[in-house]
């Protein structure tokens, strides 16, 4: 018999988006599933028309924008409070496989030691070009890094293989490591999140794994396209401020002896290139908040 599976979606004021994702779900194979639609604060009844499209689902109303964190997180407590056996956090820009699911707890099954679970996920609008077939890590810079994105699906990409950090676009985990570890920091917000709770299963002795024969599509970017862009480019200067912050987070909660001091040269390194590129750029707004978000990445707790 299967264990039960949660799958959280958070919609923001992205009903198009999130009902073309539901859609590819009504598809799978998997034959014990909740899909947790978590409606973060939007303010255009995307929540309610989604429950009224599709009335299977577990519609869940956050007050306001709790970020990519605080959205999962209601949706993460519903499933444990269920006593759903297994929790996935799934990109509401995404389009999934009929056998997606199936595939990744088939091998999650198979050894009691893997932590959290990958698919191989391939752009949607290019669907032979990869956008994360994994993931690497350097230690000496505390630099996470994706494997394979934008390059044409080749046998090299169809390996199982363990890997240093799941992408929270398609994170598959069990419930009792999420009562062990905790659930996402909600410090983070948006960004690192998932590098994180990698983190923290890994310290917790559990291995996190790559599993291609599982494969899903991403809509790059749809799930921001209501974002403001300032006037400074697609990428606020809010994305910048906690980008900065929560990899010095990282850095802070992680690095060790002298990899802490290479990381945060490195840190050092990178707002320097960020900033001359703002002011270089005329994006004022931009650069204030990539200082900020450092300053805050040295000063806030982590």
């Amino acid at each position: 018999m299967l264990p039960s599976l949660a799958i959280v979606i958070v919609n923001w004021n992205s009903f198009d988006v999130t009902r073309n994702c539901l859609a590819s779900l009504s598809d799978i194979d998997y034959p014990d599933y909740r899909v947790i639609v978590v409606d973060n604060g939007s303010n255009d009844g995307s929540g309610d028309k989604l429950k009224s499209k599709f009335p299977e689902i577990v519609l869940l109303k956050n007050q306001k924008n709790l970020g990519f964190t605080g959205g999962n997180n209601t949706g993460i407590e519903f499933a444990l409070n269920e006593n759903l056996e297994l929790v996935m956090l799934l990109n509401n820009d995404t389009i999934v496989t009929p056998d997606f699911a199936s595939s990744l707890v088939a091998v999650l099954q198979q050894d009691l030691n893997i932590g959290a679970i990958q698919p191989k996920i391939m752009f949607n609008q290019e669907r032979e070009v990869i956008w994360n077939a994994g993931s690497s890590f350097s230690k000496v810079w505390h630099l996470t890094k994706t494997i394979g994105m934008g390059e044409a699906d080749k046998e090299a990409y169809d390996e199982q293989m363990e890997i240093p950090w799941v992408t929270g676009c398609c994170f598959l985990t069990k419930s009792s490591i999420i009562r062990q570890v905790g659930k996402l920091d909600d410090r983070f917000f948006i960004y690192y999140e998932d590098t994180d709770w990698s983190f923290r299963i890994k310290k917790a002795g559990y291995k996190l794994v790559y599993e291609p024969s599982s494969k899903i599509y991403h809509e790059v970017g749809k799930s921001n396209d209501n974002r403001e862009t300032f006037g400074e480019g697609n990428l606020s200067p809010f994305s910048h401020y906690v980008n900065i912050r929560n990899h010095i987070f990282i850095v802070r909660r992680y690095a060790k002896g002298v990899f802490f001091i290479t990381s945060m040269l490195f840190q050092v390194y990178k707002l320097t290139g960020y900033s001359l590129y703002f002011l270089i750029r005329g994006r004022f707004k931009k650069l204030k908040a990539s200082f900020r978000g450092f300053y805050h990445g040295l000063t806030f707790q982590v």
